[in-house]
C-alpha cells in the first residue's frame, strides 16, 4: 500500500529518514536500506558521499541544521517529558521534512 502523502513528491520520504538519523530515531533497517541504495541515489544525482551527505547537497542544506534540529528535538522531548505526552518521532520529522523539502521533492 502506497501513502498518498509520498504522490509526486519523490524525496519526502527520504528527507523524512534524514531528519530521523539526524535525531537519532532512524530504525537500524531504514539505514541498511538507505546505505544499500547509496549507489542509485549516486547514479540518480551525479553526487558522491553517503545517502545522507548526498540528501544534505541536493537540498542546500547548511552544515548547522543538524545541530539545530538535534536541539529542536532536545525540547520536543523535554516539553513532552514535562507534559506527560508522548514525542512521535515519525511526526516530527514529517513536519520537518515538510519544511525542508518544500517544492524540491
Amino acid at each position: 500500500m502506497t501513502n498518498p502523502r509520498y504522490d509526486g513528491k519523490p524525496l519526502l520520504r527520504l528527507v523524512e529518514l534524514w531528519v530521523l538519523w539526524v535525531i537519532g530515531e532512524i530504525e537500524p533497517e531504514d539505514v541498511t536500506r538507505l546505505t544499500e541504495m547509496e549507489p542509485h541515489l549516486r547514479s540518480t544525482w551525479s553526487l558522491e558521499g553517503t545517502w545522507h551527505e548526498m540528501i544534505e547537497e541536493m537540498l542546500q542544506l547548511s552544515p548547522a541544521m543538524s545541530e539545530e534540529l538535534r536541539a529542536m528535538w532536545q525540547r520536543n522531548l523535554e516539553t513532552a517529558r514535562q507534559q506527560s505526552v508522548p514525542a512521535p518521532a515519525e511526526m516530527f520529522s514529517q513536519s520537518i521534512a515538510d519544511q525542508i523539502a518544500g517544492d524540491a521533492s
